[in-house]
């Protein structure tokens, strides 16, 4: 029986990996900022430890991967967080693989980063070895976090694994909802490509990196059909009655005060190739397209003739 630690735990992703590893019988120490959340309740009943502390204070982590054998950075801070990112991303990252390089006991240490890096690639196919030009605040950090790892897997041997996840959808973070809503924007054209990974195929990646993923390796995950934005906006709003989407300039929502890293993150066209993920990973997708999924959630409905 391994022991997890698992940064996030009360997170949209810790929290579903937390409850499969304890389903297993696996040992699971939690880190999480707020013990009396509920979710964070639920978990410590099941049988989680709870350690509360935070990244950007490593004295709270003094200890914390002590008897560890797998770790996952899955934290996360909005963007509108005026300064957290830095504090989160970089300086977090370099407190957790500190106490971790203490315990001596960590085989694989697994961080959660995102496409932000790869910056806008058009309709090129990107791969892990497609250069980084990340294009705004978020995908800067998000490449220093990802140098710090790096750095401590050729310098020190640290075995650091890094994800860079597709545009997370499942329960509580669901596409037709958004529409629906009126809370899914179209920034530019719409011809942007956008790679998606439900969450049932990102926790399979997850459960299976601690005896599959390589140290030093970055992975891309998402799923196998990378969809342009319009297409996929359109589809749902045809599917629920809705006349077709508006798009907005960039210009036009960077002018109305809109963060750039969301319209950088929602106008940037990354067409994700998983191939090394299903080379080195012995998982087979649930969905491996988006559309697979709405077939299910939103079925189309044969028109009588």
């Amino acid at each position: 029986m391994a022991c997890y630690l698992i940064a996030g735990a009360s997170g949209y992703v810790g929290a579903r990996l937390a409850e499969r590893l304890l389903a297993a019988g696996e040992r699971v120490r939690g880190l999480v900022r707020n013990p009396d959340a509920p979710v964070v309740e639920q978990l410590a009943a099941r049988g989680m430890t709870v350690w509360i502390g935070d990244l950007t204070h490593p004295t709270s982590l003094v200890g914390i991967a002590d008897g560890v054998d797998f770790v996952y950075n899955l934290t996360s801070r909005l963007v509108i967080e005026n300064g957290s990112l830095q504090r989160t991303y970089v300086d977090g990252n370099q407190h957790l693989i500190a106490a971790c390089s203490r315990s001596r006991t960590v085989q694989r240490y697994i961080f959660t980063s995102n496409v932000a890096p790869y910056g806008h690639c058009g309709a090129t196919l990107v791969s892990e070895d497609t250069p980084v030009a990340p294009q705004h605040p978020l995908g800067e950090v998000m490449v220093a976090a990802e140098q710090t790892l790096l750095h401590a897997a050729r310098e020190h041997h640290f075995p650091a694994i890094i994800l860079r996840c597709a545009s997370l959808y499942g329960p509580g973070r669901d596409p037709v909802q958004a529409v629906a809503a009126g809370l899914a924007t179209i920034y530019g054209d719409g011809r942007n490509f956008v790679a998606h990974i439900h969450i049932e195929d990102l926790l399979a990646v997850l459960l299976a990196l601690p005896a599959h993923g390589q140290p030093g390796a970055i992975y891309n995950i998402g799923d196998d059909q990378p969809l342009r934005a319009l297409a996929l906006y359109s589809e749902i709003r045809q599917r629920l009655g809705m006349v077709p989407p508006r798009t907005v300039a960039p210009a036009a929502a960077l002018a109305a005060g809109i963060d750039p890293t969301i319209v950088g993150m929602l106008s940037a066209s990354v067409r994700l190739d998983n191939r090394r993920m299903k080379h080195d990973l012995p998982i087979t997708l649930r969905y491996p397209s988006l559309m697979a999924w709405l077939d299910e959630r939103l079925p189309l409905v044969e028109a009588c003739v």
